[in-house]
């Protein structure tokens, strides 16, 4: 017999318990240097991961996390829910002690994102979002952007852009899971990922944020954004209003090569 399911507010609750649990053990920590098993892999990496497993586990749910794959709990029978979690994200921006880094949960049903958590590490702040019951966070302030023209625009990247595309300003943060929601805050107007190297855990749990939001968060190339493959790569495109997303796909789109020349 499959286990029921868990309501989404219980969910909330266990992953606001976890991020407490991790923050209490990360105070603690003194070693935030390379754990030395893969490349890009931190010894906080690894201790976020081992908690946050191991928390979900005993709760009966399947896990997907970028550290350690996909893991089921000791049971018969699969559950209905699965948990996609980056342990860390912005793992180097930790390491320097850079105050943008994050945890992401995201409950999975058969539906899609059920049910979301991102916590940055360094501040406490917290984007908590249920799926068709909107977004909950401390800020004041809280709605997308309304800009709608690209040289209006200020941008988050993940990686150095080839060219100058026009817009008004750029930053580039290296935490796509609070970058996300920095748009859908409308901190941000909008949101590229120069490259093709996002896995699930890094955008999911932001992109139930932004979606609660009214913010759209689609894959420059077109695929789904919602798969439990940790092999799947993405390259997440956002903003805060339809005319902005289609100028910032189109400008995405034209820094690919030409298939017809590339060699």
């Amino acid at each position: 017999m499959v286990p029921a399911a868990p309501a989404p507010v219980d969910l909330l609750e266990w992953f606001d318990d976890i991020a407490d649990d991790l923050a209490d053990r990360l105070a603690g920590l003194d070693d935030w240097g390379l754990a030395g098993a893969r490349a890009g892999q931190y010894v906080h990496d690894l201790v976020a991961d081992e908690l946050i497993v191991a928390a979900l586990l005993d709760r009966g749910v399947s896990v997907l996390t970028e550290e350690s794959g996909v893991t089921h709990p000791p049971s018969a029978t699969r559950p209905s829910i699965t948990v996609v979690v980056d342990p860390i994200d912005g793992s180097t921006n930790a390491s320097h002690g850079l105050p943008w880094y994050a945890t992401s949960l995201c409950a999975v049903d058969a539906d899609g994102p059920l049910a979301s958590l991102v916590v940055n590490l360094a501040s406490g702040e917290r984007f908590r979002a249920i799926r068709g019951e909107g977004v909950e966070t401390d800020r004041a302030r809280f709605a997308p952007s309304s800009v709608e023209r690209l040289d209006d625009a200020l941008l988050a990247f993940s990686g150095l852009p080839p060219a100058h595309g026009g817009w008004r300003q750029y930053r580039t943060y290296g935490a796509i899971a609070l970058d996300l929601c920095a748009v859908a805050a409308g901190s941000f107007d909008g949101y590229i990922d120069v490259g093709r190297g996002h896995g699930v855990w890094d955008y999911l749990g932001a992109l139930l944020v932004c979606r609660e939001a009214g913010v759209d968060v689609v894959d420059a190339a077109g695929d789904p954004m919602v798969v439990l493959d940790p092999t799947a790569r993405r390259s997440p495109v956002a903003a805060g209003t339809p005319a902005l997303l289609d100028q910032l796909l189109r400008l995405r789109r034209s820094w690919e090569p030409d298939p017809d020349t590339a060699s």
